[in-house]
């Protein structure tokens, strides 16, 4: 973003430059909003295994779904090198962050 703001506006680097801003935000922001999607159906799975009408399983099939209700008291979450989880708020802190720097380099400059 930085980069737009140093060029000629309207130029084709111009253009270039916002086409690529939006890419690595498209980018981004498609894993942190499947990273909040796989969040946020691992947290229904325990109230689907309970809806499930789960009384009327086999005994091997009941203790499976303990064994699974035990491991799932955490959700599931997808991690960008075990570093941070991804989900739109890790999207959302990104671009305050990235909007901090862009202020400052442009404050400086």
């Amino acid at each position: 973003m930085f980069q737009l703001t140093i060029v000629v506006p309207l130029s084709s680097e111009f253009y270039s430059f916002l086409f690529y801003a939006n890419s690595i935000i498209s980018q981004i922001f498609i894993y942190c909003w499947f990273g909040n999607e796989v969040q946020t159906k691992s947290d229904k799975i325990s109230q689907a295994i309970f809806e499930s009408g789960w009384t009327d399983f086999p005994l091997k099939t009941k203790k499976d779904l303990v064994f699974l209700l035990m491991r799932t008291r955490e959700p599931i979450k997808v991690s960008a090198f075990n570093l941070f989880s991804l989900s739109l708020d890790t999207f959302m802190r990104i671009l305050r962050t990235s909007w901090s720097y862009f202020a400052l380099l442009h404050q400086v400059t």
